[in-house]
């Protein structure tokens, strides 16, 4: 009898630590077949994204591997971008492989399976703002990180030539806004210890755009304005309530018809599903590109598919949908794991109940804010300084762990930690 083969699409938050998890259960001891789906060979946490991109971390150090990772945990790897799915017959189509060049590494493949699991994460939403596509970078995977990266240390190096402004401009002050602005600015502190000695933080210019009336909107209000008195303190230029009418070259034209000029223009506004899952027609696809799923996180009107994470609509007793957050995508993928092992021995699923533990923003070194939701009357607590930055990186930990075990994620941190003691602290090729 052939074992049950679960195909994961999308080594994001929820889809690598679901596939690890059913790896170590299932893939180790052959009771399962379990193979991921990637675009990219490597994985960074998303929210380290912004890190990446400014220097702060390399991604050597930091990222996994999947076919390493696989290897060591009952999965297999299959290196792809989803091109379309066939739920009659049970199988999807992956597009082709192309290297730099443009040239066809691997053709298009159909890959069948018994059990699927769409975790291919979100992008920003552009909103069809004219321009946005055209001259800004979306940080929403390791490639267009690595993109801004590779600009930024164009326009160091000829700012320390020229010595004028580097003016950078990003839209959206979510968390991935608002943490990209402040390390930023810790960047441009410490690059003179590298060497660019005509370069100082009055050389940067960081325009912030937010349309609400706050930056992190979806945030508590002490939160929101701890973070504005500290991005106020170092300097960033702080645009609320101002709508994006178009990008051109030479920056963002507001609804008011001004133009705030930047150089290095950033989209971080908006949540939307990757525009891969319009094409999957046989799926009920929702105005967001998100696939719409039940309580259970089943799609709806398949009996053999599944979605989680930001690209999984799943509308929540109080009428509002999950969240697109990483610590959604962990509780969808833990929940997810019990329901397939129940599932695979005839029991039956269990709904997912989405529990919010607050949210925490890092200010690279100047600070970090946050709030813990509390059992105490419903109230949460607000975080601010060490503590903050300390459950900040215990957060990491937890992905950590949900991909190795605890003790291999303790090894690994402080494998990592030991590195970075030998290895320079801003990444600058």
């Amino acid at each position: 009898m052939t074992a049950n083969r679960i195909v994961i699409v999308g080594g994001g938050a929820g889809g690598l630590a679901l596939a690890s998890k059913l790896g170590r259960k299932l893939g180790l001891s052959g009771e399962a077949e379990i193979c991921l789906v990637d675009k990219s060979p490597v994985h960074i946490w998303k929210p380290k994204l912004h890190e990446v991109a400014v220097g702060v971390i390399d991604q050597s150090v930091e990222g996994l591997l999947y076919r390493d990772h696989g290897l060591k945990n009952g999965y297999r790897f299959l290196r792809g971008e989803l091109a379309g799915c066939d739920p009659q017959n049970k199988s999807i189509t992956l597009s082709s492989v192309l290297n730099d060049d443009g040239e066809e590494l691997i053709g298009q493949r159909e890959i069948e399976y018994d059990y699927l699991v769409l975790a291919i994460g979100g992008i920003s939403n552009s909103f069809n703002t004219p321009g946005a596509e055209e001259h800004c970078i979306f940080l929403d995977n390791l490639e267009s990180a690595n993109r801004f990266h590779q600009k930024l240390l164009d326009d160091l190096l000829l700012l320390d030539e020229t010595n004028e402004k580097l003016s950078i401009g990003i839209v959206g002050a979510g968390a991935t806004g608002v943490e990209l602005a402040a390390e930023l600015h810790h960047v441009l502190e410490s690059v003179k210890d590298f060497g660019y000695l005509n370069i100082d933080k009055s050389h940067l210019e960081i325009h912030l755009i937010e349309a609400a009336q706050k930056i992190l909107p979806a945030l508590p209000d002490k939160v929101s304005a701890r973070a504005q008195t500290v991005l106020d303190h170092i300097g960033v230029r702080l645009h609320i309530g101002v709508q994006v009418k178009e990008v051109v070259k030479e920056g963002f034209v507001t609804q008011d018809g001004v133009l705030i000029a930047s150089g290095l223009k950033v989209w971080a506004a908006g949540v939307k599903g990757p525009d891969a899952l319009a094409r999957l027609t046989e799926l009920p696809i929702s105005k967001r590109n998100q696939v719409e799923v039940d309580a259970c996180m089943r799609v709806k009107g398949q009996e053999h598919i599944y979605a989680i994470g930001d690209c999984a609509m799943l509308i929540q007793d109080s009428g509002r949908p999950v969240p697109p957050r990483a610590q959604a995508a962990s509780q969808m993928a833990e929940t997810l794991y019990k329901n397939l092992l129940n599932r695979l021995k005839g029991k039956a699923e269990k709904p997912f109940v989405y529990q919010d533990y607050g949210s925490l923003v890092s200010l690279s070194r100047f600070s970090a804010v946050g709030n813990l939701m509390g059992n105490l009357r419903s109230r949460s607590l607000f975080i601010e300084g060490y503590l903050a930055r300390m459950m900040y990186m215990s957060l990491y930990q937890r992905h950590l762990a949900s991909l190795y075990g605890w003790f291999s994620a303790a090894i690994y941190s402080l494998a990592q930690r030991l590195l970075k003691w030998q290895r320079p602290k801003l990444k600058l090729h």
